[in-house]
């Protein structure tokens, strides 16, 4: 079963899913989505619930660009984490976020970048 699935059947809502597992929402909303996770959290959750997270097994691809699932979520959030593992969607989100004027800062680790904004600081 796949994450909607579970959702749909459990009629619960993936902020709730999120609370209830401890689980990255951001990290989730790009499951939902298609992505195919890394983090482990997530991955041991999947595991104890029989949730398929392979992208293999999943009916066509996803019609949103990274920047275009991040921006959703940056819309909804008034904080939040942004994982990138390549340099260009780091490129991408931070010209995003300074066109909106969303204060962030950016902490490298390794294999990724660790972006970090909150749209009700002061700059």
């Amino acid at each position: 079963m796949t994450l909607q699935e579970y959702l749909k059947q459990h009629q619960m809502k993936l902020s709730t899913f999120a609370k209830t597992y401890n689980l990255d929402y951001h990290g989730l909303f790009r499951v939902k989505q298609g992505a195919v996770t890394r983090d482990e959290a997530i991955k041991r959750v999947f595991e104890q619930l029989n949730i398929i997270n392979d992208g293999k097994q999943k009916v066509g691809e996803p019609n949103t660009s990274f920047l275009s699932q991040e921006c959703v979520c940056i819309h909804c959030e008034p904080s939040g984490d942004i994982y990138c593992y390549y340099r260009h969607h780091l490129q991408e989100i931070e010209e995003y976020l300074l066109k909106q004027n969303i204060p962030y800062y950016v902490r490298q680790a390794k294999g990724y970048w660790l972006v970090k904004y909150d749209k009700e600081a002061d700059r």
